[in-house]
């Protein structure tokens, strides 16, 4: 029996699932950062910024208001850069009007979520992005508009991977939690889905390397590499009665 069957609402998360992780928070700071230190070695600065971004982000409770400083202030010491450099590439960032605001949907998920809605299933968007991010992902993943809920971390008081957003869109969408699938890339998707109730999905895609061992351990109902494998799991809602939450 599909693990599925009963599954008639998706619950996808954003950054790393839906759009591209690394294009929103890596591109604003080397930027900022090659203003400062045009002499900066490229592939360290590479190595040790990815590194520490997976770090904070995995280990961090949700997405939090001064994750992007956390990152920088944790690769700044291993990349030798200087306090008074530290300051001006702070003020860089202030000054980028695009920093932190650049959605690059993943390839082939628009024509996938328009699938997915076309085999009749509800889609909801549970994130630890904010408005003002969510509004720039809907001028390039147009099909977000038609999400019958969208939950930020400025819906609720408390982001994943606690499972507030996640209960709040079923209490919109007057679900229960056996029919929906949380879907998303971190460790912090999963647990959330997993105190909610919900079917899990785990992304792994290009965190793969950093975020595969501890989304084993919290056992999700499926471990994709690619968020475009979901359709053959995803055939469509089976006949279960709509009950409320």
């Amino acid at each position: 029996m599909n693990a599925f069957n009963e599954v008639d609402t998706l619950l996808f998360d954003m950054d790393g699932t839906l759009t591209d992780l690394w294009t929103r928070y890596r591109a604003p700071f080397f930027r900022a950062i090659f203003a400062v230190c045009p002499n900066l070695d490229k592939k360290k600065l590479f190595n040790v910024f990815e590194r520490m971004l997976m770090e904070t982000l995995t280990t961090s409770e949700g997405r939090s208001k001064v994750l992007k400083a956390r990152i920088f202030l944790k690769s700044r010491k291993e990349l030798g850069i200087s306090w008074k450099d530290t300051f001006r590439i702070t003020k860089q960032l202030i000054s980028d009007t695009m920093a932190f605001r650049e959605i690059v949907p993943i390839n082939g998920v628009g024509k996938l979520l328009e699938t997915l809605r076309s085999r009749g299933y509800n889609l909801a968007l549970v994130t630890s992005a904010g408005d003002k991010t969510v509004e720039k992902a809907k001028e390039k993943l147009k099909i977000l508009e038609s999400f019958k809920v969208i939950v930020t971390r400025n819906t609720v008081k408390r982001i994943k991977p606690h499972a507030d957003g996640l209960l709040y869109a079923l209490k919109k969408l007057k679900k229960k939690p056996n029919q929906c699938v949380m879907i998303g890339d971190f460790p912090q998707d999963i647990k959330a889905g997993k105190i909610a109730g919900t079917k899990t999905i785990a992304i792994l895609g290009e965190n793969k390397k950093y975020t595969e061992e501890e989304i084993r351990k919290l056992e999700p109902d499926a471990t994709l590499n690619s968020v475009t494998e979901l359709l053959p799991l995803l055939l469509g809602p089976s006949e279960c009665p709509n009950k409320g939450f």
